[in-house]
C-alpha cells in the first residue's frame, strides 16, 4: 500500500467527515478552519512550553497565527502529504507512548496538526442538508 493511498484512507475516514460538518455548523470556509486549528496547535505548544526558550518560540508562532487567522481567514492554503504522514507517525508514537506510561497530555497537539492540515485539502465544501430538504428528497423519491 503506498503512502499516498494511506493518507487517503486516513483523512476520508477519520478527519475530512467531522471537518465539513464543523464548516457547515460554523458557516466558515475549510481555510479558516485550517487557520483556526494552526492557531490552537501554537497555543497548545505554548501551554506546554517547558522552557523561556519554548515559550517565546511558541508566543511568537502563536501571535503569527492569530494574524494570519484574522487577516487571511479564507485565502486557500497549502497542504504537503509528506508533513501530513509525518504527523500521523508522530501522533502514533504519542499514542503508544501514552498508552504504556498512562499520561495523555500531549497527543491533543498532533491532532490539532492534522485537522488543519486535512482542512486544508478540502476543495470543496457541500451545502448543509436541513431536515425539511431531506424529508422533500425522500418524499419525492
Amino acid at each position: 500500500m503506498s503512502f499516498k493511498k494511506i493518507d487517503h484512507w486516513i483523512g476520508k475516514t477519520l478527519f475530512v467527515p467531522p471537518i465539513i460538518k464543523l464548516c457547515q455548523i460554523t458557516r466558515q470556509s475549510q481555510f479558516a478552519v485550517s487557520r483556526l486549528f494552526w492557531f490552537i496547535a501554537a497555543l497548545d505548544g505554548f501551554y506546554r512550553a517547558d522552557t523561556l526558550f519554548g515559550s517565546i518560540l511558541w508566543g511568537g508562532i502563536s501571535i503569527i497565527m492569530m494574524v494570519s487567522a484574522a487577516r487571511r481567514a479564507d485565502s486557500p492554503t497549502a497542504s504537503f502529504m509528506f508533513f501530513r504522514l509525518i504527523a500521523i507517525f508522530l501522533l502514533a508514537i504519542d499514542l503508544i507512548k501514552s498508552a504504556t506510561t498512562g499520561e495523555w497530555a500531549g497527543i491533543e497537539f498532533w491532532i490539532f496538526v492534522l485537522v488543519a492540515e486535512y482542512a486544508a485539502i478540502i476543495r470543496t465544501i457541500p451545502p448543509k442538508e436541513t431536515s425539511k430538504s431531506a424529508v422533500k428528497a425522500s418524499q419525492a423519491k
